[in-house]
């Protein structure tokens, strides 16, 4: 399983056609590096070097970096998936998942680096590290680039288009669900206020 990982980190397109086709991915790696992904911005919150690390510790809690972390990425998995099943993708969102968290693995590889080095290097030397840690983000981006290109069998244009049209199902999508909720919160308190009244009068 590992060695498909490593494989697909190197030879993307190969990579992500063996892991869709032949199923070769594995959903326990990829939700391991995804978890591994958020306990690293905890770790990168409180034990990046204080040169470069402007949070307040003070304030710091875990689950809300963690969450935080997550769900970008299981916004965009979804988000894709909603915009690629309209525009016959054929990847299905297992597939998305797959090469999301896949791809984390250098950007976790370069992070981890980042945050060690961090409190080793005086500020001249912050720019050096900033691009050094830069690599792993593109590599990244690339990585989920091309695994969808492969998995939903696009083109690089195509592909383009519906990584902007996932972006813009990714805002309708946070705007709904706050709508909702606003809606059902207004319905409970209406609701409460309906039933405390009644049983004033009654």
């Amino acid at each position: 399983m590992l060695k498909q990982l490593i494989y697909v980190n190197f030879h993307p397109f190969d990579g992500f056609y063996q892991t869709r086709l032949q199923k070769k991915g594995k959903y326990i790696i990829a939700t391991t590096l995804l978890v591994l992904y958020g306990l690293l911005q905890i770790i990168s919150y409180q034990y990046t070097g204080f040169i470069m690390n402007n949070n307040p510790i003070f304030r710091m809690n875990s689950i809300r970096i963690f969450v935080l972390a997550l769900f970008p990425i299981i916004l965009f998995v979804v988000s894709n998936w909603s915009v690629t099943t309209i525009f016959e993708g054929s990847g299905s969102i297992g597939d998305i998942y797959v090469v999301v968290c896949y791809s984390l693995f250098p950007k976790i590889i370069f992070d981890l680096i980042g945050v060690i080095l961090s409190n080793f290097i005086i500020y001249e030397e912050m720019p050096i590290l900033i691009a050094f840690v830069s690599i792993g983000t593109v590599w990244f981006c690339f990585l989920v680039f091309s695994g969808l290109c492969v998995i939903h069998e696009y083109t690089v244009f195509t592909n383009i288009l519906m990584i902007i049209s996932t972006f813009v199902a990714a805002i309708i999508i946070i705007f709904l669900t706050m709508l909702y909720l606003t809606i059902m919160s207004k319905m409970v308190n209406f609701i409460i206020t309906v039933v405390n009244e009644f049983f004033r009068r009654w």
